[in-house]
């Protein structure tokens, strides 16, 4: 009998039978998996078992049955949203610390061989990659496979897949699940010249079909319906409410779903399991949460780099400070790296090497994420209602501040707000407060009577650990080294929770 592990992926095909369907079945469960063409001979259908034990599959006159085995090493099954956070299907903690590689696929085999083994030897367990490629600065190749064949007229015909594209795009997809690396797919994106960005919403759905039958039984993809999707102007607010509504009804597996944005964050809706956001003030990821409800992911918040975009000429220390405040903010954040070359060769676009400074610090920052766990961020309101909020009169001071702050614009006002907070979380056995850019060199702290406490002072620079003081309790005085990216550290040996 052939076996599949928990999470794996079983094909079947059959020749011809373009509307070729299963259902697998197991103590009284039955699922059914509409087919996709594999191929110019056969139609696929894949399935992703989700409970060990002996299955059952019928399709037509076939009929058979596979044994599903328990998972093993990197395969945890596909990630889920968990609150504000997210976790495997098999229960193991996933904090997400990915990086952004937009054109990998589309490259040579030579130069896709070097992005995986740099994957490899990352810290990143996601990459945001397109389906389509990319035409803008430093990523003007032409990809030797496109997603479909053409029309007579020289128009993309998505009903006539190029099956050696989608192999070879699954191909990376699978590389990157060996890897542990969860592949979010941005599937429209404004940067064309090949008319990709021009599909009609009827052509759109064709091809997500498509996507959706072919690539759902992977354990390790995400969907992400646009890079900028503001920008991919043949497509309304409806439609994209149409794309997200169809991904989340025909994937039965439930993968994440978001859309990325470069002005306004994607409106809440039913089938968002997260957001992902484009915008360097990442203390906004506290006013994300409050809004959203859902987990809070900056996949844009600048890149590590030195070319004469804005964008992309980050100082490393600049991006893993956003990296941390973010984390101390209750989200999570994605790496990005756009060092100039004369061959075009950056990461950003078309991967190979990684030339960084902030990649190691990611390495600690994830350490650190995976030791103390999933965080709740401590700070001042931003939704006060300033309006009915009486104006304190015995200090001239705090009332003109108070005053002027009742007359800025909500926007600003929550903006101004999020700025005068602390970067502080915590759990019921950590609390991490991050200090940004500041060089105290002392911090008072306040720590609950009834417990006992130890304080570690971190250098997320030169990732280091120093213990501070042990056994602590109440206000107490840490001593800093007075410079910038220091966290402090507290963790609950005894006693009441630090929440």
């Amino acid at each position: 009998m052939k076996k599949v592990e928990k999470y794996g992926l079983f094909e079947l095909r059959i020749q011809g039978a373009e509307d070729f369907s299963a259902t697998f079945s197991q103590d009284g469960e039955s699922i059914e998996i509409k087919g996709f063409q594999i191929n110019e001979r056969e139609t696929a259908v894949r399935f992703m078992p989700r409970r060990k034990g002996v299955w059952h599959y019928r399709a037509g006159d076939l009929q058979g049955e596979f044994l599903c085995v328990p998972n093993t090493g990197k395969n945890h099954g596909p990630v889920e949203r968990n609150g504000y956070h997210f976790r495997y299907a098999d229960g193991s903690a996933y904090f997400p610390i990915g990086t952004t590689c937009y054109a990998w696929i589309h490259q040579t085999p030579e130069l896709i061989t070097q992005t995986l083994e740099s994957l490899e030897n990352s810290p990143f367990n996601k990459i945001r990659m397109l389906v389509f490629p990319k035409d803008m600065p430093y990523n003007k190749n032409d990809p030797d496979l496109y997603p479909f064949l053409k029309k007579d007229d020289g128009t993309w015909d998505v009903s006539r897949p190029d099956f050696a594209f989608w192999r070879h795009l699954e191909s990376g997809i699978e590389k990157l699940g060996e890897l542990g690396i969860e592949a979010d797919l941005i599937l429209f994106h404004p940067y064309d010249r090949w008319g990709f960005s021009k599909l009609t919403h009827e052509e759109s759905l064709i091809y997500l079909e498509y996507c959706i039958r072919r690539l759902s039984a992977y354990r390790n993809i995400w969907w992400s319906l646009a890079n900028e999707y503001e920008l991919v102007t043949s497509k309304t607010l409806d439609n994209w409410m149409d794309i997200g509504e169809k991904i989340s009804k025909e994937d039965i597996y439930g993968h994440p779903i978001s859309v990325h944005n470069i002005m306004n964050v994607f409106p809440k809706t039913d089938w968002l399991t997260h957001c992902s956001i484009q915008n360097s003030e990442v203390k906004r990821v506290i006013q994300w949460r409050k809004e959203y409800e859902l987990p809070v992911i900056i996949d844009e918040c600048g890149y590590e780099g030195n070319i004469e975009f804005d964008w992309g000429n980050l100082s490393g220390f600049e991006l893993i400070h956003r990296a941390w405040t973010t984390v101390a903010c209750g989200g999570y954040i994605t790496h990005g790296e756009t060092f100039f070359r004369e061959d075009e060769v950056l990461w950003w676009a078309k991967g190979g090497k990684l030339y960084g400074e902030s990649v190691a610090r990611f390495a600690f920052l994830k350490e650190i994420q995976y030791e103390i766990g999933e965080l709740t961020p401590i700070g001042g309101r931003i939704d006060v209602d300033f309006e009915n909020s009486p104006i304190p009169s015995e200090n001239p001071v705090i009332a003109a501040i108070a005053n002027a702050v009742l007359n800025m614009p909500e926007w600003e006002r929550k903006l101004f707000l999020l700025r005068m907070q602390p970067a502080v979380s915590s759990n019921e056995n950590r609390r991490l407060h991050y200090l940004g850019r500041t060089c105290p060199a002392f911090q008072e702290i306040m720590l609950p009577e009834n417990g006992v406490y130890r304080i570690e002072v971190l250098d997320i620079w030169e990732m280091t650990r120093t213990a501070a003081c042990e056994g602590v309790s109440g206000k107490i005085k840490v001593p800093l080294p007075g410079k910038e990216g220091i966290v402090i550290l507290v963790t609950r040996i005894a006693g009441e929770s630090l929440n």
